[in-house]
């Protein structure tokens, strides 16, 4: 009697099945999981540190969100593990499944001992007695009137070879049928127990190597952001200097640089209409407060024309940078709005209001725009 064989299918960690394959024998399911593993074809999707997903036809562009911060990285970067299926026999695999690989076909073997002690039969041959044995020596038999040639002899010889024929099947078919449950009984027991133990196995090694990964995938990822960011600040640090090389201002350049784009189109603004970047500013005792942005507010060291006097460049740009940020906040984001830090609350009778607005413009929005 032939046994109706199981399948075995390829499923990821969330039990989601790789509906392409269809394998017979477990060994060509996990040569085809090392071929995936070692293939760039297809897309593995990092969703958080944890949570992955991979696409065997890539990821299509609508799936991803712009709000979203996500990782894509080319080839499978999931387990991905074989499991048993078992199908009735009424569902096709070819409904489920594009491709089915055969493998070798398994039938059951049956003992040639078994098969003689259930098949066998011993006939003795029956030799009639030509002469009756309550017939005297000297009787003949007659055959031509005797019983034996009788429609009802043959009869009753031919149902009983026919019932004799039958009980011989049918001890044969129950007895297939216990040698056939027995047999399924115990591959499955034993398959089980094989598959649990591979799985607790696999599962262990996995988790230890998903953590592995996610960390250097961490680390990559936070390199490459510094590694933007410096890239983009010596970019902005460019930008900077193309405007104010050549003054005192440019030692500020890598400061200014990085601060908020729309502080730092304010600082060069306000430093071109205040002090031509650096060129006209308050001295004290001779020397640079380093104040280019007509900066007041009441310290020790306070410059000519009652300016404040900074220590440093870094004293400057940090202390005019965090008022102007503050100012930002307020929702004073444009040069008309931030004329208050000439004129204060007395804009409207300032004659030069005007001028400081359209002046600090000039330089403002060449730094500001391009962001935009």
């Amino acid at each position: 009697m032939k046994i109706k064989r199981h399948y075995y299918c390829i499923i990821d960690k969330y039990n989601k099945p790789d509906f392409r394959f269809l394998f017979e024998d477990p060994s060509d399911a996990e040569k085809k999981i090392a071929n995936i593993k070692n293939s760039t074809k297809g897309e593995t999707i990092f969703l958080s540190k944890y949570k992955r997903d991979f696409f065997v036809d890539g990821i299509h562009k609508t799936f991803i969100s712009s709000k979203t911060k996500i990782g894509i990285r080319r080839g499978c970067w999931t387990s991905l593990r074989v499991k048993k299926l078992s199908l009735l026999e009424s569902i096709k695999p070819e409904r489920l499944f594009k491709q089915t690989r055969k493998g070798n076909q398994q039938r059951l073997s049956y003992s040639k001992t078994r098969q003689r002690e259930t098949l066998a039969h011993n006939f003795e041959k029956v030799q009639m007695p030509l002469v009756a044995p309550f017939l005297s020596p000297n009787q003949t038999v007659d055959w031509q009137n005797s019983f034996l040639r009788t429609r009802a002899f043959a009869m009753s010889i031919v149902i009983l070879c026919l019932v004799t024929l039958g009980s011989v099947l049918m001890i044969h078919h129950n007895a297939n049928v216990q040698i056939s449950e027995s047999m399924v009984d115990s591959y499955t027991s034993i398959a089980k127990k094989t598959i649990e133990t591979q799985t607790k196995v696999m599962g262990a090694k996995d988790d230890k190597l998903s953590q592995q990964f996610d960390q250097e995938l961490d680390n990559f990822v936070l390199k490459a952001l510094q590694s933007f960011d410096n890239l983009k600040q010596e970019e902005f640090e460019q930008e900077i200097n193309r405007i104010v090389k050549g003054s005192p201002m440019e030692q500020m350049t890598p400061l200014i640089a990085k601060q908020d784009r729309i502080v730092a189109a304010f600082m060069v603004g306000i430093a071109k209409k205040e002090s031509n970047f650096g060129r006209r500013v308050p001295v004290l005792n001779g020397q640079d407060c380093f104040n280019y942005w007509g900066y007041r507010s009441i310290r020790p060291k306070m410059g000519s024309g009652g300016h404040t006097c900074f220590d440093s460049p870094e004293d400057a740009v940090n202390t005019v940078a965090g008022r102007l940020q503050r100012l930002v906040q307020a929702d004073v984001d444009t040069p008309q709005e931030m004329v208050l830090w000439k004129c204060g609350s007395r804009c409207s009778s300032d004659s030069g209001a005007r001028k400081w607005i359209n002046d600090v413009n000039l330089y403002f929005s060449q730094i500001k725009d391009k962001n935009t």
